[in-house]
């Protein structure tokens, strides 16, 4: 493949990419998905133990280059479960579901096998990896939450140069010590890669670069462009913080649109009339490649295929099972549940209606909300990328004015929940939670997307319901989006939406951000706690020594589900 990433050495990022890698994913009382790259494919075995069965830490000393027979000499209590990696067709990732585990239990793992001849431990060598399963019944719970990781900002010099990482230190930090407590799982709440965030490795623009048609032969093809997103993958995911956080803890990611694209999903595609084709398109590049517009369309429609293939291979293969091609899913715990709406694998926004998740999704969200027991499950959190109440409408539904096509901002006004388009869809969403919301759940929305935090509380008084949203990001991206800016300047602290409720705004964060959400259903409270970043100065600062990033509070929200009349 002429124009594929898979041995390149030429890709210019600042960071060492992933090779070798773990991740904890969907985890019970009892099970647990443990998702690698194991880099090469192969024969492998996946070690696992209790840890208090090994308080110092020793059993894998001395196993960097071993034989697989030095195995046997290893305690009985560690489990050795084999598995085969047979190819390269899903960029050497596997997932093994671990089951016969115990409540409540930190279990040690390591991943051992062959690598250039030499059989030893490929994770687990340098430091301890270790993952906690659930207790099996109701008690407090807290988990994070984060989105949009994009650590890159292009130099001036024409490189690419990394900023803000110090941000997944703190956050392993604040992990660590809520870890301590009851931390017992992480959401990645979209944006967890950018196809397109910066230019030096932006695939959308290499796209431009090479695409042509040579002898009715449309270039280039499938398998090129699923090299080029899991190269972006193993960039973005090739930090040691990032590699530290998704190794340590349960850890449930659902896609926004910069996994595949900027807006995607909610560009104009129309053969008359307006046409956001070519801003995806370069159009002088497009007229050199002697491309028609329905070669553009097939080759969005291969980054398309691409884009899913990797996101399935890098995110949703360890999040709970799924039919083929459903992203939303739910995971639920002692008193609380969660459900992940997929709000990109179906948005559409050139659909007559339901463009963001489409009718099917939204009759499984609706039987899900009802069959849930209010004597059982306390607390509901709905993750939706992109925040349900973010802007005025009538900023929102201006995407066709002049200043938002200089801003180049129409398709993240039609990504917002409070376009017009999007009207019937986002009623019946609001109608579904504040329904939930009636019979006795505390119904939170998690988002992210916007780089901006925000709190707010939405009551429908007629009806005697609360709900609020919890909107936390960017974690390493501080540079606002426009909206972000709107929503800082424009909307009010207090009103009423176009929907009926009256809503309040209780926090707002514009810079670097994640979040941990507490519950406590004994003393029957919800908290909601934003970190940032804050420097102590060395005393010896500017003389070579660095300042240290710290954990630093923004704020910290205890959520009241009373209406108060």
């Amino acid at each position: 493949m002429k124009n594929s990433f898979v041995y390149k050495n030429d890709r210019p990022w600042p960071n060492p990419r992933l090779k070798h890698a773990a991740i904890v994913g969907h985890t019970t009382d009892a099970t647990a998905k443990i998702w690698f790259r194991t880099a090469a494919p192969g024969d492998f075995i996946l070690l696992l133990y209790p840890a208090e069965s090994d308080p110092e830490q020793r059993i894998f000393k001395g196993f960097k280059a071993v034989p697989y027979s030095r195995l046997n000499t290893l305690p009985s209590h560690v489990q050795k479960i084999p598995f085969s990696v047979k190819d390269y067709r899903s960029d050497s990732t596997v997932v093994i579901t671990v089951d016969n585990l115990s409540p409540l239990v930190e279990y040690c793992y390591a991943l051992y096998g062959e690598e250039n001849g030499v059989a030893r431990i490929l994770i687990g060598q340098d430091r301890v990896y270790r993952f906690r399963t659930l207790p099996a019944g109701a008690s407090s719970h807290s988990f994070a939450f984060y989105s949009c990781h994009m650590p890159y900002q292009h130099s001036i010099f024409g490189g690419t140069n990394v900023v803000n990482m110090e941000m997944w230190s703190v956050f392993n930090e604040v992990l660590d010590r809520h870890r301590q407590q009851d931390l017992r799982f992480v959401i990645g709440g979209g944006d967890q890669v950018y196809a397109d965030g910066v230019q030096t490795l932006d695939i959308w623009k290499y796209l431009n670069a090479v695409m042509t048609k040579n002898r009715n032969v449309l270039l280039p093809s499938k398998d090129e462009m699923v090299s080029w997103y899991r190269d972006i993958y193993r960039g973005y995911w090739g930090f040691s913080a990032v590699k530290d956080a998704f190794s340590s803890y349960p850890t449930y990611m659902i896609w926004d649109d910069h996994e595949l694209k900027d807006g995607w999903g909610s560009d104009i595609l129309k053969a008359k009339g307006r046409d956001d084709l070519y801003e995806i398109f370069n159009r002088s590049k497009v007229r050199k490649a002697k491309l028609s517009r329905g070669d553009c369309l097939e080759l969005l429609d291969r980054m398309r295929q691409a884009a899913f293939q990797v996101y399935e291979e890098y995110q949703h293969s360890h999040n709970p099972d799924t039919p083929p091609g459903q992203y939303d899913y739910a995971i639920s715990s002692g008193c609380y549940s969660v459900y992940f709406l997929d709000g990109r694998g179906r948005r559409d926004v050139n659909k007559g209606a339901m463009r963001i998740l489409g009718p099917e999704q939204m009759r499984r969200f609706e039987a899900w909300l009802q069959q849930l027991d209010p004597a059982i499950t306390k607390y509901v959190f709905v993750v939706t990328a992109v925040p349900v109440l973010h802007m005025m409408p009538v900023l929102v539904n201006a995407d066709d004015s002049v200043l938002a096509d200089m801003a180049d901002l129409q398709d993240d006004l039609r990504d917002a929940w409070e376009h017009n388009k999007h009207n019937a869809e986002r009623r019946a969403l609001l109608k579904a939670l504040f329904g939930a919301a009636r019979r006795g759940l505390r119904v939170s929305i998690l988002s992210g997307d916007v780089h901006t935090s925000a709190v707010f509380r939405m009551v429908d008084k007629d009806q005697g319901a609360v709900i609020y949203q919890l909107t936390s990001s960017a974690i390493t991206y501080n540079k606002p989006r426009m909206l972000g800016w709107i929503l800082g300047n424009t909307v009010p602290d207090e009103g009423k939406s176009e929907d009926g409720y009256r809503f309040e705004r209780l926090a707002l964060y514009t810079d670097s951000n994640f979040s941990v959400v507490r519950m406590d259903p004994v003393a029957d409270e919800v908290t909601f706690q934003l970190y940032g970043k804050q420097k102590v100065a060395h005393p010896d600062s500017g003389k070579g020594k660095e300042d240290k990033p710290i954990t630093h509070s923004i704020a910290k929200i205890k959520l009241d589900f009373s209406v108060r009349r």
